[in-house]
C-alpha cells in the first residue's frame, strides 16, 4: 500500500496539534500580580499564606504597606531606610520586600506610602498599590499584628458595643530576662495592662492575665477611627528610678464607624 506526501504531511500537522492542545491544557504558569510601582510574587492567593511585596524604591524615609479589605485598612509592613544603617539613599534605587499575610478572603488594595497628617486616616498609598484577590475562608473580623494580634469584632456603628481583643501577648520582658535589676524594678510595677488607642485616646484598659486580653468598645463618633493595640511589655530601663512599663504594639486598624441607626447592631 503506497501513502501519499500529502498522506503523511496531513498526519504531521494532526499531531502536532495534538501535542499543542496538550501543553495549553497543562498547570498555568506561575503569575505574579504586577501593580503600579509593586509586584506581589505567588498566585492562587490563599488566606493565611505570607507573600513578598516587592517595591522599588529612592529614599530614605521610613514607609509602610497597608492593606484594605472591605472597607478596613490594616497596616502589614514597615520600613525604614536610612544611611546611618548602610542602606542607599536618595539618587539610589534599590528594593524593599514586605512580608503579607491576608487574613479575610476577597479584594485586597495594597498600598505603599507615608502616614497620613491626620492619624484618624489610613497612611498614604500613592507611592505604589497593587490589587490582589484572595480566596479561602477566613473570619470577616478586622485583625492587625506587630508583636502581638488586635481583632475587632462586631457592627462599626455609633452606639453599638464591639469587642476588641488582643492576642499573643508576649511574657513580661522583665520576668524573663534573666536581669536581675529588671526583675527587682519590675516588683514595684503595677500589674501588666493592654489597651488599644482610638485615635490616640487610650481605651479598654485591662489588666493581662495570661497572654490574651478582651475589651469592649462603643464608639460615639462616626468616621475613620484609628485603633492601635498595646500592652505593656515589663521592660523598664535601668537608668530610670520611677517604676514604668514601656508599651509593646499590636497592630493598626483604620476602622470606618457608620452613623448611629445606619443598621442593627450585630
Amino acid at each position: 500500500m503506497r501513502t501519499s506526501v500529502r498522506t503523511l504531511a496531513a498526519a504531521g500537522i494532526t499531531a502536532t496539534a495534538s501535542a499543542l492542545t496538550v501543553l495549553s491544557t497543562g498547570p498555568a504558569a506561575h503569575a505574579d500580580v504586577t501593580g503600579t510601582g509593586m509586584t506581589v510574587q505567588g498566585s492562587n492567593f490563599q488566606v493565611g499564606q505570607t507573600y513578598n511585596v516587592v517595591i522599588p524604591v529612592s529614599d530614605c524615609v521610613g514607609a509602610g504597606l497597608s492593606d484594605t479589605s472591605n472597607g478596613v485598612t490594616v497596616r502589614s509592613d514597615w520600613k525604614g531606610k536610612s544611611s546611618i544603617a548602610g542602606q542607599p539613599c536618595m539618587g539610589t534605587t534599590s528594593t524593599w520586600t514586605f512580608q503579607w499575610t491576608p487574613l479575610t478572603p476577597g479584594t485586597h488594595v495594597l498600598g505603599y506610602g507615608y502616614g497620613n497628617s491626620d492619624v484618624s486616616l489610613p497612611p498614604y498609598t500613592n507611592m505604589a498599590s497593587a490589587t490582589v484577590q484572595v480566596s479561602g475562608t477566613g473570619s470577616t473580623d478586622p485583625q492587625a499584628c506587630d508583636t502581638a494580634c488586635t481583632t475587632v469584632h462586631g457592627t462599626p456603628e455609633v452606639g453599638c458595643t464591639l469587642t476588641v481583643t488582643m492576642t499573643h501577648i508576649p511574657a513580661s520582658l522583665a520576668a524573663s530576662s534573666g536581669s536581675a535589676i529588671l526583675q527587682s524594678l519590675s516588683s514595684g510595677v503595677p500589674a501588666r495592662n493592654a489597651w488599644f488607642d482610638d485615635n490616640k485616646t487610650a481605651t479598654g484598659t485591662t489588666t493581662i492575665a495570661g497572654n490574651s486580653v478582651t475589651m469592649t468598645w462603643t464608639p460615639t463618633t462616626a468616621g475613620y477611627h484609628h485603633l492601635t493595640g498595646q500592652y505593656d511589655t515589663g521592660y523598664q530601663a535601668p537608668i530610670i528610678s520611677d517604676p514604668i512599663n514601656l508599651p509593646g504594639y499590636a497592630g493598626d486598624i483604620w476602622l470606618q464607624v457608620a452613623a448611629a441607626g445606619t443598621q442593627p447592631c450585630a
